[in-house]
Formats: structure tokens, C-alpha cells, sequence
């Protein structure tokens, strides 16, 4: 896992979605906030309404892989989005280590993904 995260270099991540069929809209909706989809707050979303308004990524596999195996309602996939800088997207470490929250269009998260695995 990555111990600190340079803004100015390329980074992939792991996000939890529901669907591996690229013009699927319920794979474009795994990469709305829950504030996009107007689903109420969850866990700390409750107490900061900026991290309702992002979403929830991994540092490393098998960390979204264990989430996903929890919590079967939020995917049964793993998509790995590959970062660039400057395209449009911030992030911030949140939560426990090696979970990130993202902020960005959903069309653009779509277009960095670069692969997606059944859970």
C-alpha cells in the first residue's frame, strides 16, 4: 500500500461498482457520489457533507476486494481507475488507511478506468 500519495505523479486506484459493461449507466452511476444519486449521507458522510459529495477509492486491490466481500451491496466488481494529474479530478486520504475519497465528474472516473474485475 501506499504510505504517501505525490499529487504530481500518476496514481490507480480501486473503486467498488456494480457492473463490468462499459456502456452500462449502472457502471457510470458506481461513479456518482452518494450526494449525486441523492442518497442520504452514510457512516462520515453524516458529518461532512464534502465527503457525501465524493466517492470511495482504494489504494491497493485487495483493500476494495475486502470491502466488496463485506458489504455485497456495493458491487460485485473492482474497477481500477488510473489518476492522472490535471485532469480534473482532487482526492484526499479519509477514513482508514488506504481509503481515499474522490471528487470528479463521473464521465471522466469512466474514462480513466482500466480494468474491471469480478469481486
Amino acid at each position: 500500500m501506499v504510505s504517501e500519495i505525490d499529487p504530481r505523479s500518476d496514481l490507480t486506484v480501486y473503486r467498488i461498482v456494480r457492473s463490468d459493461i462499459s456502456g452500462d449507466p449502472v457502471l457510470l452511476n458506481s461513479f456518482r457520489s452518494n450526494y449525486e444519486l441523492d442518497r442520504p449521507p452514510r457512516n462520515r458522510e453524516r458529518a461532512s457533507t464534502v465527503i457525501h459529495m465524493g466517492i470511495s477509492a482504494y489504494l491497493d486491490e485487495p483493500l476494495a476486494r475486502g470491502t466488496a466481500e463485506r458489504w455485497s451491496k456495493l458491487g460485485g466488481y473492482i474497477a481500477a481507475l488510473h489518476l492522472v494529474p490535471d485532469q480534473g479530478f482532487n482526492f484526499a486520504p479519509t477514513g482508514h488507511p488506504g481509503h481515499l475519497t474522490i471528487w470528479a465528474d463521473p464521465v471522466k472516473l469512466h474514462e480513466m478506468t482500466v480494468d474491471i474485475r469480478p469481486v
